[in-house]
């Protein structure tokens, strides 16, 4: 018994380990490709706009690049974002993406006994010889390729001695008997593992050694698709809605289709041995037919569906921003208006408070370059919400209290709030437009800043925050303002950034790696930094 507990344990490390290696060579081939042609990439889907056919086409040529359905539905949606793409074009590049992973899960599951060795023995030799940044990409994507055939190998290697313990007979019973929770765990997985293409091979895997029956591994195919889909949801921003309209929009798709599929597994299952006579290449074939017939028979209705989508989605982000206005200004009396003093003194508190959530947010500002996924960043600058609105019921409160102001005094008073909270506006734009984006950018190329250049920045960040501070608390007293004091922390924080882009691009002549995978994030962070003093700098100046 003590054997046996060994020997599975030894299965499950060495299955878990060729999983590993599988998403590790996947990931390799994503980065590396996004690195050295990401501008041909962008090229390639945002051209796709002219033809749905060609868009579909886009997708699936993007998504055998980079070994990836994810990164390219990713590309799309930020395409989308930008006003590059329309919402038909993106969904067809995102069917398209799912359709090329399934064409990469067949080629890589063919038996390529030597090929394995030739990519890596080839990929290694460019990476080291080559003196080009492309050309080095270009051996890493070959060792990526190489890496996956050769978890492929040991997965097959270690799933070949469980064809003489088949599973227990209570296991298969449950799960044919309740095919959807098959389909149910199966999905879970994918969206744990982050990859469809894992998830296929292995089922075949299982398949082809016996393991699996076709009344089985039918349902577990559908809840990889199905789990495909969830992959993307949470690396889409919350406030994006064309592309959380376009991603939920292939989820309903393909969950339809699953369920569709699922019911009517008795009636086509029989049909499987007609596609190949190996149950292994059967998992892989379905799978290309689910998502090909998703594309022939579905795409036809997505324009209408992801328009749906999209409708509800603006009616719930008006709702919810009608709801966060009137919350935003609950400290704001509109019975204090025809008494200016009041009305004013009011109007400061929610200036303050408005300051309060905005030197929050920017203390936090950082913690986006260490995200591990989208939503952590998302969850961050989901406060930006909360300062437009109340930036915008500040605004609306002092235009009706300026109606009933004739003292000079005063109206000072009231321009000096409607600054600060412009300001504070401005500064929340900054974090949640130009310091997210610029994060989404390091995640999506899985880059970290160089330890000097991290130290600089967050040493960048900790004066500006301080000054920051220092203004907010100015305001909330009503204290004197003190000019030469701000001039000089601004002057002192402008040193630090041209002292720290100076000394990353000294990084850069002596080819330290990190320093050039973040050439241009670092030097924009700093920029946006030095922004964010800028705009507290302009609250010195009157008139």
């Amino acid at each position: 018994m003590i054997q046996d507990a060994t020997n599975t344990w030894s299965l499950l490390i060495h299955m878990m380990a060729s999983i590993s290696l599988l998403l590790w060579g996947s990931h390799t081939v994503r980065n590396s490709v996004e690195r050295s042609f990401a501008s041909t990439l962008n090229r390639l889907v945002a051209g796709a706009s002219a033809a749905p056919f060609k868009a579909i086409a886009s997708g699936v040529i993007a998504a055998l690049l980079m070994q990836s359905a994810t990164a390219t539905a990713l590309l799309a949606t930020g395409l989308l974002t930008s006003g590059t793409l329309t919402l038909v074009a993106a969904m067809a590049i995102v069917l398209g993406a799912d359709l090329g992973s399934a064409i990469a899960a067949r080629i890589l599951y063919v038996d390529l006994s030597l090929m394995p060795s030739i990519l890596l023995v080839v990929g290694m030799l460019l990476n080291l010889s080559m003196s080009t940044w492309r050309g080095k990409c270009f051996g890493r994507i070959l060792l990526g390729l190489g890496l996956m055939l050769i978890s492929i190998q040991l997965m097959k290697h270690t799933i070949a001695p469980l064809t003489a313990i088949p599973l227990p007979d209570e296991w298969l019973l449950v799960l044919k008997s309740v095919p959807w929770l098959a389909m149910i765990l199966v999905a879970g997985a994918t969206w744990f593992s982050h990859s469809s293409v894992a998830m296929v091979l292995v089922i075949a895997a299982l398949s082809q050694s016996r393991l699996l029956p076709p009344d089985l591994f039918a349902p577990m195919l559908l809840g990889v698709n199905i789990g495909a889909g969830l992959i993307v949801l949470p690396m889409v921003g919350i406030s994006n809605t064309e592309a959380r309209s376009v991603v939920i929009s292939n989820i309903l798709l393909r969950t339809t289709f699953g369920l569709i599929l699922l019911f009517t597994v008795p009636f086509w299952i029989e049909f499987l041995p007609r596609l190949s006579p190996q149950p292994g290449s059967q998992v892989v074939f379905l799978h290309i037919g689910f998502n090909l017939l998703l594309v022939i028979l579905f795409f036809p209705f997505s324009a209408k569906l992801v328009t749906r989508v999209l409708d509800k989605l603006n009616q719930r982000e008006l709702e919810r921003s009608a709801s966060l206005s009137i919350a935003a200004g609950s400290g704001l009396d509109p019975s204090m208006l025809q008494q200016p003093t009041s009305a004013l003194s009011s109007a400061r508190r929610e200036a303050y408070r408005l300051g309060d959530i905005t030197e929050t947010l920017f203390s936090r500002a950082l913690g986006m370059f260490a995200a591990d996924d989208q939503s952590q960043i998302e969850r961050i600058v989901e406060s930006d919400r909360e300062i437009n609105a109340r930036n915008r019921v500040i605004h609306q409160y002092l235009s009706e209290a300026r109606r009933h102001i004739s003292d000079a005094g005063l109206e000072r008073s009231l321009d000096e709030i409607l600054q600060f909270a412009s300001t504070m506006e401005n500064i929340g734009d900054i974090i949640s437009h130009n310091l997210s984006r610029l994060a989404e950018k390091r995640l999506g190329r899985g880059v970290m800043f160089s330890t000097e250049g991290m130290h600089e920045i967050q040493h960048i960040h900790a004066e500006v925050l301080a000054l920051l501070g220092s203004e907010i608390n100015r305001f909330a007293s009503n204290g004197e303002i003190e000019p030469k004091k701000t001039y000089k922390q601004v002057d002192h924080i402008r040193l630090l950034c041209n002292k720290s882009i100076a000394k990353h691009r000294r990084r850069l002549s002596d080819h330290k790696a990190n320093s050039m995978g973040t050439s241009s994030i670092h030097q924009d962070t700093v920029r946006d930094l030095l922004q964010v003093a800028i705009l507290v700098e302009h609250m010195a100046i009157r008139d």
